[in-house]
């Protein structure tokens, strides 16, 4: 698992950088700030030892890969708590849980995590061994307004403003339909991404532009002239193939006389 730097939400005149406030915490002519900590823990290394995939209740292979059970969360839990990761004074503390792509599967708070490791399965039970999936994306809303927890997946999957080039942060961001709503696109995690609102505007209103987010978050954006950008979430790996390589000449068992 590791810890990454947690989003501030800060005026610009006082937009400092976030190490100088780690470093100099008796410097009060700063303003006081409020810390957001994400820990991402990849789903790999959430499988506790001699872990097998179970039988019961075991899902069909799915996008993501495989679900993310009890197990894991327990896993989680009793690392989190060995490490005595707690939130920061007034801030917030949440768990991104990636795949082996390093696609976001999950973002939930510790307190939703505890609370789902100690309801367990709904199906099987709780303290079952089973392969359900107790967390993951955030389901589709029937409406045009998001849930706060596809918020909180948006925040932690995109980070920036999505749009080729653009670093403006998520959290200064609008959580755009790509396929429009009123075209038929859902609200889902599938079909939203963070476009600050420039470049959200640019989307809706300038003409020739087309937009298409892919399932594991990847978003390519054509301009009018036809050229096409990929932005990719950060974390995300590239995972298309790439030829493989000969491998080199056997040297020879001996050296060759001279």
């Amino acid at each position: 698992m590791r810890v990454i730097r947690g989003d501030r939400s800060l005026p610009a005149p006082f937009d400092h950088p976030h190490a100088a406030l780690v470093l100099r915490p008796w410097d009060t002519s700063r303003p006081a700030v409020t810390a957001q900590v994400t820990v991402t823990a990849p789903l790999a290394a959430l499988r506790p030892a001699g872990w097998a995939a179970p039988s019961i209740g075991a899902e069909p292979p799915t996008l993501d890969g495989e679900p993310i059970t009890a197990a894991h969360l327990r896993e989680l839990l009793g690392r989190l708590d060995a490490l005595g990761v707690q939130a920061p004074p007034g801030g917030g503390l949440a768990v991104a849980i990636t795949g082996d792509d390093g696609a976001l599967l999950a973002a939930v708070t510790v307190t939703e995590l505890r609370r789902i490791a100690a309801r367990g399965c709904v199906v099987h039970g709780r303290g079952a061994d089973c392969g359900c999936a107790l967390v993951g994306r955030p389901p589709a809303m029937p409406g045009y307004h998001r849930s706060t927890a596809q918020e909180r997946f948006l925040r932690l999957r995109d980070r920036t403003c999505r749009h080729p080039g653009c670093s403006r942060s998520a959290g200064r961001a609008d959580a755009d339909h790509v396929v429009p709503y009123d075209c038929g696109g859902r609200t889902s995690c599938e079909n939203l991404c963070c476009l600050c609102r420039t470049h959200h505007r640019l989307k809706t209103f300038a003409r020739g532009w087309r937009f298409e987010l892919l399932p594991n978050g990847t978003l390519l954006v054509t301009t009018p002239s036809g050229v096409t950008r990929t932005t990719r979430p950060p974390g995300l790996r590239d995972v298309r193939t790439q030829p493989a390589l000969p491998p080199p000449p056997r040297p020879p068992d001996e050296a060759p006389p001279f």
